[in-house]
């Protein structure tokens, strides 16, 4: 059994499963959508679109995932991932990480969720 409790799906374990599936399933969907359009887009554009679509949908409340598993966390990274690839025009078996870090500076999905965590205990 699920609650839904400000956009954020509470499992009776609390694993976030569900959530991490809800929020991977949409941003999935997002992805296939901007990679229909993707040909037509400036880099800058792109970049933007998977600010607005994709990442901030896994930075919202992502502090609730601190010490879930890894395991939960792969379909938020392969969103991730597959977000850049779209962005730079990589193909499916391209390795992306490096170009991740280097490229588009972003952090994987577990340094994400330590960054927020630390942001917020530096605000209190």
């Amino acid at each position: 059994m699920c609650l839904m409790c400000l956009g954020v799906l509470l499992d009776s374990t609390l694993t976030f499963a569900p959530h991490v599936r809800h929020v991977s399933g949409k941003s999935f969907y997002h992805l296939r959508q901007l990679k229909t359009v993707r040909r037509s887009l400036s880099d800058a554009a792109a970049k933007t679109m998977v600010h607005a679509f994709i990442i901030s949908r896994i930075d919202y409340c992502n502090s609730i995932l601190y010490g879930v598993s890894a395991v939960h966390l792969r379909p938020l990274q392969s969103v991730l991932n597959s977000a850049a690839r779209i962005i730079l025009r990589k193909q499916r078996r391209d390795h992306i990480t490096a170009d991740i870090r280097d490229l588009l500076h972003w952090l994987p999905v577990q340094r994400r969720i330590e960054r927020k965590m630390c942001v917020l205990v530096y605000k209190c």
